[in-house]
């Protein structure tokens, strides 16, 4: 007799074939408040996908309630969650999804009990001011009760209306450093005035921008241009970086001839873009010493970085149309490929 082992079930797609039969359970409780049963069973089912997932139900935008699975914070888990809300269901004027905690300014006017004292969130204020160079804002917020409670509590009190102020996903974006104060710091203000500048750079940035750069290394001038704002969370399901390394004929002080240069980027236009299928982003490109690192970002479930890989080795593959560099090409080039949710990579380009 032969024995075969059932495939493993996805918990992604088991999540979303349980949910429609526990639904209308789980709207009847949110209008009696009768969670209790339900509260267990789909905390197995979040876990099942991850254990350190978040869930929550949530007043919708656009339909009665929200459902969110979050990260939490967690770069490693976007992928996963991004998984988990391009399989969710079209939302309809009862339920929708998210994969971030939303926006919810209703709370900033509600008092909380934490730490043993009442806040009245509406005392709330922040001080903020724009970071320029990393196209975020910066923040220190204050309460006054903030000097009769610990730091800890300060800065819990201080992440979690920012969650309710902008939104998980808009303060990942858009926040820079954050900083809290027992004293009121000068200009602060109403929190809708910070979430009003956080929409304005929101809408700076609607279309991609990237920042030219030029630094020096061992003595080597360095070139290169970043996207910005340079946050992981611009591409949850971009997970893993890869590195390609172009060496080309130097030009003057190690970087690329115009000839060269256009070579470069036909290259990074033609046979690298197409590998990507929209399964990865070009982040940034950093050019010294005869070779140009381009820093790419793919969904590291797909084949973006093995079609990275085979488009990379026409770089010196004799300059056919669409195929290579031809003489602008020193040489073959290298691919190095890392799983780094984090952007970690990068991180000396934000």
């Amino acid at each position: 007799m032969i024995f075969s082992r059932g495939r493993k079930q996805d918990p992604v797609v088991e999540f979303w074939a349980w949910w429609p039969t526990i639904r209308p359970a789980v709207t009847e409780a949110i209008a009696t408040g009768a969670f209790e049963p339900l509260t267990p069973q789909i905390s197995k089912r979040v876990a099942a996908i991850h254990k350190d997932l978040t869930w929550e139900f949530s007043k919708g935008a656009g339909a009665r309630h929200a459902l969110v699975v979050s990260p939490g914070g967690n770069p490693a888990l976007r992928a996963t969650v991004a998984r988990w809300g391009a399989l969710a269901p079209a939302a309809d004027p009862e339920w929708e999804f998210h994969t971030a905690r939303q926006p919810d300014h209703e709370t900033l006017s509600a008092t909380i009990e934490i730490a043993g004292a009442k806040l009245d969130l509406a005392l709330l204020r922040f001080a903020f001011s724009r970071d320029e160079d990393s196209a975020a804002i910066d923040v220190i917020g204050h309460h006054p009760l903030f000097r009769k409670l610990p730091e800890p509590v300060r800065g819990q009190i201080t992440f979690l209306a920012l969650d309710w102020l902008l939104g998980e996903e808009g303060v990942e974006l858009w926040v820079g450093a954050v900083d809290f104060s027992a004293e009121e710091p000068d200009g602060a203000r109403d929190p809708l005035d910070l979430a009003a500048a956080v929409d304005a750079l929101r809408e700076e940035h609607r279309e991609p921008q990237w920042v030219v750069f030029s630094a020096e290394l061992r003595g080597r001038p360095v070139t290169g241009i970043a996207q910005r704002p340079l946050r992981s969370a611009r591409w949850p399901r971009f997970d893993t970086h890869v590195a390609v390394v172009l060496p080309y004929r130097d030009g003057a002080e190690g970087l690329p001839s115009d000839e060269v240069a256009d070579a470069l980027s036909a290259f990074e236009d033609g046979p690298l873009e197409t590998a990507l299928h929209g399964n990865g982003e070009l982040v940034a490109h950093e050019t010294t010493g005869g070779q140009r690192t381009l820093h790419y970002y793919v969904d590291g479930a797909s084949s973006a970085g093995d079609e990275l890989t085979a488009a990379a080795a026409g770089w010196a593959g004799g300059g056919a149309a669409g195929q290579g560099a031809g003489p602008a090409a020193a040489g073959k080039a290298k691919v190095k490929r890392a799983y780094d949710p984090g952007l970690e990579a990068v991180a000396h380009l934000s």
